[in-house]
């Protein structure tokens, strides 16, 4: 009978266990797409300090810094007055993630899609840093040897 209980015991602890591990990736999941929804929103309303509000300060994507990031930015608003960001899956390993989107941005004469993080990625990857999700750039390049 104790031995019962006992196995009972691990089973229940291994099932909480792993629907904390499914929560917490889940809480993620929903934070990072909130965050992309309020990038959008920003974009849409001319918001860049909004959008910037976002970015870590340590951000550097492929030996770019914030400034660029600001620039791109600025150059997208200046061609575009809409952006819709569909999010196809958001990848979570620890305090790190990247994000999988189709970026629609429309005017009046034009519509570009772009499919990130392989078109440029400037909002693809995120770090999570005091309990909050920033994007941080993909500074894995570093690492490879890229440019």
């Amino acid at each position: 009978m104790k031995a019962a209980l006992v196995l009972f015991a691990l089973i229940c602890l291994a099932l909480f266990t792993s629907c904390d591990l499914d929560d917490a990736d889940s809480l993620a999941q929903t934070e990072i797409r909130d965050i992309l929804y309020d990038l959008s929103l920003d974009f849409n309303l001319g918001n860049i300090y909004g959008m910037l509000d976002h970015v870590d300060n340590d951000y550097l994507h492929k030996g770019q810094i914030t400034w660029h990031l600001n620039e791109e930015i600025l150059d997208r608003m200046g061609r575009f007055q809409l952006l819709e960001i569909e999010v196809l899956y958001i990848e979570i390993d620890g305090n790190y993630a990247v994000a999988h989107t189709v970026d629609h941005y429309s005017s009046s004469i034009e519509s570009v899609s772009y499919n990130e993080p392989e078109d440029s990625g400037y909002f693809s990857y995120f770090h999570r840093k005091q309990g909050s999700w920033l994007i941080y750039g993909n500074q894995f390049w570093i690492k490879s040897g890229g440019i």
